[in-house]
Parts: C-alpha cells; sequence; structure tokens
C-alpha cells in the first residue's frame, strides 16, 4: 500500500471511532456520515505552463465565485523534440513551446501552492500534473513537413511528491537510470560492432582504416541509443499504443498519487505549432484500453462522447461489475482552464464545477470524495446552473439507501429518487435520463426543482447493477452546449430475501 492510500485509510478509520465514541447521529445511508456539498475546480493552469493568471489569482477569483476547491495542473513540459535519421537522438532539434514546472523548476511551484493553502484554510488548494506522456513525430523540418502526433493525449497527475513529479517518466526529461535495464539491449546492439572494431584497429592498411570507420559509427550509435532515458518509449520511434500511458499511470500509482484521463476530444486536431503541425485525434478508445486510473473527463468544452449513455464510461462500469475490471472508474467534469479570454472572453472558472460531498473541508476529505466517487459534475453559463439535491437509490420498504459512488444492498425492485434544482433559484425546463448499465431506462422532464420518487418495477436481469443521472437544460445556450449535470452512478447488489445472504453476480 502506497503512503498516500495508507494515509486516507488511516484518516477515515480515526474518523469511523471517533464517531463511535462520541456518538454522533449517522446522517444518510446507513453507515454514513454527514457531508456537506463543496464546489471544486480541476484542471486549472497558470503563469507556471499554459495559464496567463498566476496562481493567486486564480484563488482569489476562487473564493469570489464560491469555489472552494481548487485542483491546479500546470504541464509539467511543453517540450518537442525531433531528429534526423539514422541518429535521431544525438542529431535532434528540442523546442520548449511555453514554461512548464520542469522547466521552471518543482520546488517553487509546489512551494508557491501550498503557501497559498496556509493562507486559505477553509480551502482546498493542491499542485497536480498535467502531462502529456508521449508524442512521435512524422516528416522533415528542413522541407517544412514536420508533425507531431499525439501530443495531447493527456493525462492529470494527483498526490504526487516533489521528488515524484521532478523524476516523471516523460520524453526529454534528463538523465535517468529507472529504465537501464530495458534500455540495455539497444545500446549492447551497438556495443558489440564497437568491440569488434578494436580488435580490426589492431591491424594495418586498409582492415584499420574500416575499423576505424565502423567504430566511430558503433561508438555514435551507442550513444545515440543510452540506457539512461527518461522514457523507455522514443518519440522517434512512431506510435507505440497506449503503452507510455499505461507505464505512467503505473508509476503514479506506485509513487501514491491518482491518475485521471484528461479531455479524449479535441477541437484542436490540426493545430500550427512553430515550424510543426500538431495533430492529435479523438481517442475515448484509451479509456477501454488503459486501467489503473481513477476517473476521466466526463464533461468539458469540447467535442466528448464516453460520458453518452453505452458509451466507454458504461462498459468500463459493466465490465467491473462483471469482474473484468478491478473498481470502477468516476467522471470528473474538467474546466482545462488558461484564460478568461477563451471562449471569446466567456471563459470563467465558474464554468465547470465538481460538487464534492466531505464530511470537513480538508486536503484528505476531498481525496477520499474523488476516489469513492462522491461526487458530481456541473458545467453552466449562468447563475441559474443546476444544482443536485439529492440522488438517492432505496430498497423498497426505504430502510435502506445509498447515494453516490456507493453500494446498496437489497431485494425487490429499486425506488430511484433525485432532486434538480438551480443555483440561484430560478425555475429552468430539464430533461433527466436515468441511465441503467449504459442503456436510459426513462426521460424525466419538468421544471425546476424536479422531484422524481420512482419504483423500477422492470425485470432487471443482473444481480449486480447500477444507475446514473445525465440532466440538461431544455434552452441551449450558444456556449458548447449549454447547462449539464452529471452524476456518478450508485451499485445495487441484490440480496437473497429468505436469507439476507448476496447472492452470486
Amino acid at each position: 500500500m502506497n503512503p498516500l492510500h495508507r494515509r486516507l485509510l488511516t484518516g477515515l478509520f480515526s474518523a469511523l471511532i471517533l464517531l463511535a465514541l462520541t456518538g454522533t447521529a449517522m446522517a444518510g445511508a446507513a453507515g454514513g456520515t454527514e457531508r456537506k456539498p463543496y464546489r471544486g475546480v480541476i484542471h486549472v493552469h497558470t503563469t507556471y505552463s499554459t495559464g496567463e493568471l498566476t496562481a493567486r489569482e486564480i484563488v482569489q477569483k476562487a473564493k469570489e465565485a464560491g469555489i472552494q476547491i481548487v485542483v491546479f495542473t500546470d504541464h509539467d513540459l511543453v517540450r518537442v523534440s525531433w531528429g534526423l535519421p539514422p541518429f535521431r537522438n544525438l542529431i535532434s532539434r528540442q523546442v520548449d513551446a511555453r514554461p512548464s514546472v520542469l522547466q521552471i523548476g518543482v520546488e517553487k511551484y509546489f512551494n508557491d501552492i501550498e503557501e497559498l493553502q496556509r493562507q486559505n484554510p477553509n480551502m482546498v488548494i493542491l499542485p497536480a500534473i498535467e502531462t502529456a506522456p508521449f508524442y512521435y513525430s512524422t516528416g522533415n523540418p528542413i522541407l517544412g513537413e514536420l508533425t507531431i502526433h499525439d501530443w495531447r493525449r493527456h493525462l492529470l497527475l494527483l498526490g504526487l511528491g516533489r521528488k515524484a513529479v521532478q523524476d516523471l517518466p516523460i520524453p526529454n526529461n534528463g538523465w535517468s537510470t529507472r529504465y537501464f535495464w530495458n534500455l540495455l539491449p539497444g545500446t549492447i546492439l551497438y556495443l558489440i560492432p564497437l568491440f569488434f572494431s578494436l580488435v580490426l584497429l589492431l591491424f594495418r592498411g586498409i582492415t584499420r582504416w574500416v575499423g576505424l570507420v565502423i567504430f566511430l559509427v558503433a561508438l555514435i550509435g551507442a550513444l545515440d541509443a543510452h540506457p539512461f532515458k527518461s522514457s523507455p518509449f522514443s518519440p522517434q520511434a512512431g506510435p507505440q499504443g497506449v503503452r507510455p500511458y499505461q507505464e505512467i499511470i503505473n508509476y503514479t500509482e506506485e509513487k501514491g498519487g491518482f491518475a485521471l484521463w484528461a479531455h479524449q476530444g479535441s477541437l484542436l486536431t490540426n493545430q500550427k505549432v512553430g515550424p510543426a503541425i500538431m495533430k492529435t485525434a479523438p481517442h475515448s478508445e484509451v479509456l477501454i484500453k488503459t486501467t489503473g486510473y481513477w476517473g476521466f473527463d466526463a464533461i468539458y468544452e469540447d467535442r466528448f462522447k464516453a460520458s453518452h449513455p453505452g458509451e466507454e464510461w458504461d462498459k468500463i462500469l459493466v465490465g467491473f461489475l462483471n469482474g473484468l475490471r478491478p473498481r470502477p472508474i468516476w467522471g470528473y467534469g474538467g474546466l482545462d482552464f488558461h484564460s478568461e479570454q477563451e471562449l471569446g472572453g466567456r471563459k470563467r472558472l465558474g464554468n465547470i464545477t465538481n460538487v464534492f460531498l466531505m464530511e470537513e473541508i480538508s486536503e484528505d476529505a476531498f481525496l477520499r470524495s474523488l476516489i469513492n466517487g462522491r461526487f458530481y459534475t456541473v458545467r453552466g453559463y449562468t447563475d441559474a446552473r443546476l444544482q443536485l439535491e439529492e440522488f438517492r437509490i432505496l430498497s423498497p420498504d426505504e430502510k435502506t439507501s445509498e447515494s453516490l459512488g456507493g453500494t446498496v444492498r437489497f431485494n425487490g425492485p429499486p425506488r430511484v429518487r433525485f432532486e434538480i434544482n438551480t443555483q440561484n433559484g430560478a425555475s429552468v425546463k430539464v430533461r433527466a435520463r436515468l441511465i441503467r448499465m449504459g442503456a436510459v431506462v426513462r426521460i424525466f422532464e419538468g421544471m425546476t426543482p424536479l422531484r422524481v420518487d420512482f419504483s423500477d418495477t422492470d425485470e432487471i436481469p443482473q444481480q449486480r447493477f447500477y444507475y446514473r443521472l445525465d440532466v440538461k437544460g431544455m434552452q441551449q445556450i450558444k456556449v458548447i452546449d449549454g447547462e449539464h449535470l452529471l452524476t456518478n452512478p450508485v451499485f445495487v447488489r441484490r440480496v437473497d430475501a429468505a436469507s439476507g445472504k448476496k447472492e452470486t453476480p
């Protein structure tokens, strides 16, 4: 068990002991504690990388907007390189397109944000990282045909310490011994002819000249293929599938952090940056092909489909219930904030928020809410942003219930209870889709506050299943796709009515 996970479990255990000793009443689901909603933003950039505001300015704007949690995700590196064959690493050019955390300094980045946390104890302010674990290049910059592929396949890394960020296994991050044994065979391929050339140098005439040529080529090749690279995946070697991304997910887990997939769709599929064209196609399939991450960008201001009914998110949740994946993944809202000048000057910190249900305002409580799916996501552009007052799955007798991220156990037809309102109390028309196992089973329309108490009497073949809500405002405005609220799932597990034992899945 890594240190951060141990700390979270220790904090949760201590809270439960305290509640038992003091006789504090339980609220909500049986065995649960009273949780309050706290609004937070994930995926925010500052002047440390591609943002135009300082971290202090961001925190001030967050306070003005009633946001209590800010997760900064500045880029580790905004750096690309390309090389000419046959020695693409030695004969290469490296460019930093923008400032970045590794370029400016990990210590300063962490120190500045931790100081903001000390100055604002009633908030949660975290330093995190947005990483581009891999890209590959094609074409020739001399001919003006250079293309950088897949650089915008990004992950957000939360909970990593300074040393772990400094040593991130990404291209162009200096020297490392982490992959020495993986990369050594490539070096040995050049060392064998190098040692053979030393024998030829003992001779005279043309043999010595041949040996000298072999020696120089082999030496340059060995230097080019040296085993002290920061990543085992070379940008010069073409596409590598999802292996570079799985590698950094595994690294993050090993170091005690949490990996979240960022925007899998992209409006910037063909962008000119300096002498190169940046191309990144939509890539929601990576959610299926990678494991070990905790969540994905279910709503953002771009094209997305993974959170649509029946798409990647639902396939993964169904796979989890069928034993094909070790844990569920959660959907969060990624703001990807750089400047208020984005979206024609309409970008604001409150555009996409996550509402975390927490026992207290603290880093540990936030991380527990995040990894347990105790939150929902809202996108909105007016003061009448949608708000979830309740979403709960109950047993028919209402004696057992659970909410976001939880699992409720009972037999009989589930009751689904929810209420949708607006943050300012305005009455707006909404459409709420109730999704079960990837399929929309009911649609509810009405004015807010929309209250629903629905008994699902459908014949449900699964012993384990889930529900989630997808709610949209009926009067869309012309900013991407308008008002939207998306919940994480609530799981149901049937039990044998006679014995009270869980049925076999």
